[in-house]
């Protein structure tokens, strides 16, 4: 297949080496002295196992490469409307697209909907409409990641998995049929891809623990493993991961998984920093709207109380506008 993967950052630059090394026509948009160094060098990938450089076409501009069998976007959510006002060379009359993203996807309230009246208004994170002009959603697809690490040069990316493992499941249950096909064209081996029925259950298992991590290790500066380690803001996560868990149950997902026994007795040790504290640290827009704020408006819409997150909301989104970095 004819692959470009739209954002060559830690997800985009294992997704794009994996391709690579299964064989497909990989192209990557990046920019910037990380674009020159793919250019120079190649991309290369360092993980607990293996270490890897490809070489994959890479430039700014997607008018350099035509359409796609595939596009994997992999940009922060806030680039979105950037990302949709250029991609247009890259889309074929038959191009897929996968969004992968840390938070609620923007067509989540398209297709996937509760089986209560449960209103689901994702109008936050597409508030034009730019999105839903742009892409087809009988094309778009959801990619959740688990994954993660840092670019710790240019051309250079840190996995702290040996794999990554990520899940593709269709925006419209509809044509899941053509998410599993994506999923056995792929075929990767450097990388896990699962096929996900349904998008939500996936989506709400890495929500559940994207947004307090995201938010109490902006606010401290402290790795996950440090909110984890100490027992007050160990029991901040657990509300605000237990409040997630209610959300959903309302849109109709169960079975996520949350155990607060295990987790209290069995805190994360991790120095990883997630990707919004390394946002913050390096004068990066953060991900408040799909990461944080959304929550707070599918809890008012769902009439689920929110107690610690209606304290830490307001706060790491103040944080991040004093930074210049949100609003």
């Amino acid at each position: 297949m004819k692959v470009c993967v739209y954002g060559a950052g830690v997800i985009g630059g294992i997704l794009a080496s994996a391709c690579e090394r299964a064989g497909h026509e990989v192209s990557v948009i990046a920019r910037g002295p990380h674009l020159e160094a793919i250019r120079a060098g190649g991309l290369t990938v360092e993980a607990p196992d293996f270490h890897v450089t490809t070489h994959v076409a890479a430039s700014s501009d997607p008018r350099d490469f035509g359409p796609q069998d595939l596009v994997i976007v992999t940009t922060k959510t806030p680039a979105l409307p950037e990302v949709a006002r250029a991609i247009g060379p890259l889309l074929g009359p038959k191009t897929q697209v996968a969004f992968s993203v840390n938070g609620v996807f923007w067509f989540y309230g398209d297709g996937v909907r509760p089986g209560s009246n449960v209103k689901i208004d994702c109008a936050r994170l597409d508030p034009d409409g730019l999105l839903h002009r742009a892409f087809d959603i009988n094309r778009v697809h959801g990619l959740v990641a688990w994954a993660g690490g840092e670019i710790t040069e240019p051309g250079v990316i840190h996995a702290s998995r040996a794999k990554g493992q990520f899940v593709l499941g269709s925006a419209l249950a509809e044509n899941r049929g053509e998410a599993e096909r994506l999923v056995r064209d792929l075929a990767l081996s450097d990388a896990q891809v699962d096929y996900a029925p349904d998008l939500r259950v996936p989506m709400w298992k890495k929500f559940m623990q994207v947004a307090p991590n995201f938010a109490l290790c902006s606010l401290t500066t402290a790795t996950i493993g440090g909110v984890q380690s100490n027992p007050a803001t160990q029991e901040v996560m657990l509300a605000m991961m237990g409040e997630a868990v209610a959300i959903a149950k309302a849109h109709g997902v169960d079975g996520l998984g949350f155990d607060p026994a295990r987790l209290r007795a069995n805190p994360s040790n991790t120095t990883h920093k997630p990707s919004m504290l390394q946002d913050l640290e390096r004068g990066r827009v953060m991900e408040i709207d799909s990461s944080i704020l959304i929550l707070q408006d599918f809890a008012r819409d769902a009439g689920v109380p929110t107690p610690a997150l209606d304290i830490v909301a307001p706060l790491i989104a103040l944080r991040a506008k004093m930074a210049g970095l949100y609003g």
